[in-house]
């Protein structure tokens, strides 16, 4: 177990191992782990698209192993210990009174639990239980984090809304708060979070850029309902992965507006007796383990504390969307001389002189000289320095006067060949016919899927040291 960890961190770059403030921190080692098993679930996530409508289709098309890699980490994990005072657990199940939670606040300047990330909690609880886990403990802790996610959207939701309907929703919830199912009521919840998060400075001032854009937006039960599911459903997506690993459970396949209720079925959030001819409410999935309204209200307290010491932190820290896009390479122009002409004779940015040899590389933009000794840094030359630090060691290059492309991976290199050919479907290399050169997309599709499923290694075969030099 020892020895698969040390690979683990071995080919894994320093400066990406290296998260706490502190050199040599147990926290990074705490840290590179935890994020080695997100990394992996989320990197198969994007091998399916982005999404699990596929169900247990898996374009990536070889077996797993996340499950042993998981009882690695775990077993790792056994060595470091939450404090308890600062335990996320305990703020998520336990009622704290307020008295103490206000003689502390001085002491404790800690995160509040409504900006925790769901998804980093989930992975930290599962790899620090005792192992192997129970799948009841599993759905356990899915339920508690997904009642704090649901807060979150709710408490964002809010401060997406103008003043007009903060109080519209306010007033309408109040009135249904004394009914048997106000604790699954999204119109109740968002009431109560309005009015326990107007104590604070939270809504007062507009001044944020990011308010000004979405208050003009007017939201219908419809268009909550949808932001509610978008908000929750990558949580659901890495969860339901996790637990077909853990659990060696299928996933169902499903069309993309039904992925929210299939995947909350599938992990347990759905109760039994749920009627499915009714329109899908996401807030019949809360199972909430103590008071709903009083551990809102906790939850609600962090936040006006925070607010009143960083106004403007609180605000931007709540709006921020957690979705991302697909990882993918730089859209290309159609003709190839558009290309060469605006590169041919563009100046380096270090040393303002044009470069020998141009390059692009096609993750990011940047322009980079290759072979370029004006920009060499501590023995390495740019595209090296460039590919450590825009792909943790992989770089894809457009050499600009070659139109070829080149792939650094670590200490080596191998010329790729060209997404640009002429009319007959063949290369142009160093641009020596001077024909005009179209993009082939099935090409550069290859190229990109190859890149996001990491197959440079198995597929390129003519690999050859690089010496620092490119």
């Amino acid at each position: 177990m020892e020895s698969v960890m040390k690979d683990i961190k071995n080919t894994t770059q320093k400066k990406y191992r290296d998260y706490s403030k502190t050199p040599g921190s147990p926290d990074n080692d705490f840290l590179f782990m935890y994020s080695v098993a997100r990394t992996n679930l989320e990197l198969e996530l994007i091998h399916r698209g982005g999404n699990l409508c596929s169900g247990g289709a898996s374009t990536a098309g070889k077996r797993s192993c996340l499950n042993q890699l998981f009882h690695v980490l775990a077993l790792h994990m056994r060595l470091y210990s939450i404090d308890s005072e600062y335990n996320p657990w305990r703020k998520l199940t336990h009622l704290e009174e307020m008295s103490s939670q206000l003689g502390n606040e001085e002491q404790q300047p800690e995160v509040p639990i409504l900006y925790h990330d769901a998804t980093s909690l989930l992975l930290i609880q599962i790899l620090m239980m005792p192992q192997p886990l129970r799948k009841d403990h599993f759905t356990c802790i899915v339920k508690v984090l997904f009642t704090l996610l649901y807060t979150q959207a709710l408490a964002a939701l809010s401060v997406k809304c103008s003043e007009e309907d903060r109080s519209a929703w306010k007033h309408m919830g109040a009135l249904k708060k004394n009914s048997c199912e106000a604790e699954k009521s999204y119109e109740v919840l968002l009431s109560f979070v309005i009015s326990e998060l107007s104590k604070g400075k939270l809504y007062h001032e507009e001044g944020t850029q990011e308010c000004a854009m979405v208050s003009t937006i007017t939201w219908s039960p419809e268009s909550i309902e949808k932001y509610l599911q978008d908000f929750c459903l990558p949580f659901l997506r890495i969860t339901s992965l996790l637990q077909h690993h853990l659990f060696g459970e299928d996933l169902p396949g499903c069309q993309e507006e039904e992925e929210f209720s299939v995947l909350a079925s599938c992990l347990g959030l759905l109760p039994t007796f749920y009627q499915t001819e009714h329109p899908f409410i996401s807030a019949s999935c809360l199972d909430w383990p103590v008071p709903a309204f009083d551990i809102i209200t906790q939850w609600c307290f962090e936040i006006k504390s925070f607010t009143e010491r960083h106004a403007e932190q609180g605000k931007a820290l709540l709006i921020q969307e957690s979705r991302w896009k697909l990882p993918h390479l730089l859209q290309l122009p159609e003709n190839y001389n558009t290309i060469f002409q605006y590169y041919h004779r563009k100046t380096c940015s270090v040393c303002t002189k044009v470069p020998k040899d141009p390059a692009v590389c096609l993750v990011c933009g940047t322009f980079v000289c290759l072979k370029g000794l004006c920009c060499k840094q501590q023995s390495y030359c740019e595209c090296v320095l460039h590919s450590q630090n825009c792909g943790a060691g992989t770089g894809i290059f457009l050499l600009i006067n070659a139109s070829v492309i080149i792939i650094i991976r670590g200490h080596r290199f191998c010329l790729w060949g060209s997404v640009y050919l002429d009319a007959h479907g063949e290369e142009d290399r160093d641009l020596r016919r001077g024909k005009p050169l179209y993009i082939c997309k099935e090409r550069y599709k290859v190229l990109e899927q190859q890149w996001i499923s990491h197959t440079f290694d198995h597929i390129n075969k003519r690999w050859g040291p690089h010496y620092n030099g490119l």
